[in-house]
């Protein structure tokens, strides 16, 4: 009998049953097209990237934080590159800026009218000071001053199909006792 995952844990040859806690997992769309990224010295909001993933289920459980997003170089022409930041709230805490990619996490070297996709996986832990509150999350983006960039950007003649956004930012609590986060101690 092979390994065996289901809805609610696993099922190993001997028969041995290991009940696992489900993760909580929320996602959302970029909702503009072709928002533009401020300059580099201010986080710009992407519209629609907020996600409240209520009180976790232990304080120190983790949070997966993947984001990707179509990128534009607009009008075009130009240095330049962006990146993300992830910023966590809590009740108490406010918005706080807890991770960030710099302007250099996508670069572009004046190469005409160019297009591609900005990705970024973030781990982030359960607010240390204030666990039984609920969290949000939300996703900004920051651009390197010397050329305009869009995300979420909409590609003329693209053929989109299903529903596609060109935005993704989806949020996943991990239980600590169900993944191995070995050392993984602060951001």
């Amino acid at each position: 009998m092979p390994i065996t995952l289901t809805g609610d844990g696993i099922q190993y040859p001997s028969g041995q049953v290991t009940k696992q806690t489900k993760p909580t997992v929320k996602w959302r769309y970029a909702s503009t097209p072709g928002t533009e990224i401020a300059l580099s010295t201010s986080d710009t909001f992407m519209p629609g990237c907020e996600i409240n993933m209520g009180v976790p289920e232990k304080s120190t459980n983790w949070y997966r934080v993947e984001y990707y997003s179509v990128m534009d170089d607009w009008p075009g022409g130009g240095n330049g590159g962006a990146g993300a930041s992830i910023y966590r709230h809590t009740p108490s805490a406010g918005w706080q800026r807890v991770l960030g990619q710099g302007l250099h996490a996508q670069y572009e070297n004046n190469a005409g009218d160019f297009y591609t996709t900005c990705t970024g996986v973030f781990y982030v832990p359960v607010h240390p000071q204030y666990p039984t509150q609920e969290h949000s999350f939300r996703l900004y983006g920051m651009r390197h001053p010397d050329v305009g960039i869009r995300w979420s950007s909409s590609i003329g003649a693209d053929n989109r199909a299903g529903g596609w956004n060109n935005t993704l930012f989806e949020v996943c609590e991990v239980d600590n006792s169900t993944a191995q986060t070995w050392n993984m101690t602060t951001y």
